[in-house]
């Protein structure tokens, strides 16, 4: 069995909130301050509920992704979160490949992202993909791979 990625109903908010919670509470509280209202309102508002998906492995849900078309030719992955219990597995980098193959497919030249600047262990495996970064500030990074066709 390989990994699938099942579209996220919108029935199951609470669920996903929760996986955007864990995943991101230390980074955004360190930065910003965490608040669950503003949190959910940010979700509700700023993403379409087609951009995310649960990511499954073996019929067992490991993680989350979130993912749209993007200007200049890209797509861009808003999050990643894979469960602390199947990280360490290359599950991370099977997802990122599988988005690289819809990437091509849809005929797009990069996928970018950005990612916490404290989030060291994203940032390292972003590069490991040979993601380049293309911004920085004190808070984030933002980093793109060219595709090959």
């Amino acid at each position: 069995m390989d990994i699938q990625l099942i579209k996220i109903e919108s029935d199951e908010f609470e669920s996903l909130f929760s996986v955007v919670k864990q995943g991101l509470y230390s980074h955004v509280d360190a930065v910003f301050g965490w608040c669950d209202e503003f949190q959910v309102n940010r979700l509700k508002s700023d993403y379409e509920p087609h951009w995310f998906y649960w990511v499954c492995f073996n019929n067992t849900q490991v993680g989350m992704l979130c993912f749209k078309p993007y200007y200049d030719n890209a797509i861009h992955v808003h999050l990643l979160i894979i469960f602390p219990e199947f990280q360490n597995q290359q599950l991370g980098e099977r997802v990122m490949n599988m988005v690289h193959d819809i990437a091509r497919e849809q005929e797009r030249s990069q996928v970018t992202l950005s990612s916490f600047t404290r989030n060291e262990s994203a940032v390292r495996f972003y590069k490991s993909l040979g993601y380049k970064v293309t911004e920085s500030d004190e808070n984030f990074l933002s980093l793109s791979l060219q595709l090959a066709s």
